[in-house]
């Protein structure tokens, strides 16, 4: 009873750090950038640029966002010009995004600052580190394949 307890403690400490950590990264990154989008903005771009145009529905099962939440970030993309909407010819009720140039320029902006923040925080590591941190987090990564 007391190792699994000290189990469940090492894994709920690891939790809280990494969180802690995801939210430093976060809040840095708003500061380095000084965009005035969210993380979830820059996903949805991110994702319209990797894949091109696509119905909200679908972006927002691939992001695993509700259908609600992606229809209030869109308000904040739609009014900057960074995505445009298009109706479906033979089904007026679908819609489909695309990003746009100004989208492109935002989120190529977003990986820049991205990028800085991320090698700042890493550079803290030692090189053995890294590696290390590598290896655990291709770990992971394998359990979702």
């Amino acid at each position: 009873m007391e190792e699994k307890y000290k189990e469940e403690q090492t894994i709920f400490n690891l939790l809280h750090v990494m969180d802690q950590v995801t939210n430093k990264m976060f809040i840095r990154f708003q500061q380095e950038s000084e965009l005035s989008l969210g993380i979830s903005h820059i996903l949805v771009l991110l994702e319209l640029h990797k894949k091109g145009e696509q119905r909200p529905s679908d972006l927002a099962s691939t992001l695993g966002f509700t259908p609600a939440s992606l229809t209030h970030l869109s308000t904040k993309l739609i009014n900057n010009e960074y995505i445009t909407l298009r109706n479906d010819e033979n089904d007026r009720r679908t819609k489909y995004w695309s990003i746009t140039p100004l989208g492109l320029d935002i989120l190529n902006d977003a990986k820049y600052h991205g990028k800085n923040v991320r090698t700042e925080l890493f550079s803290h590591l030692s090189e053995e580190d890294r590696q290390n941190l590598l290896e655990i987090y291709t770990k992971l990564y394998r359990t979702f394949i």
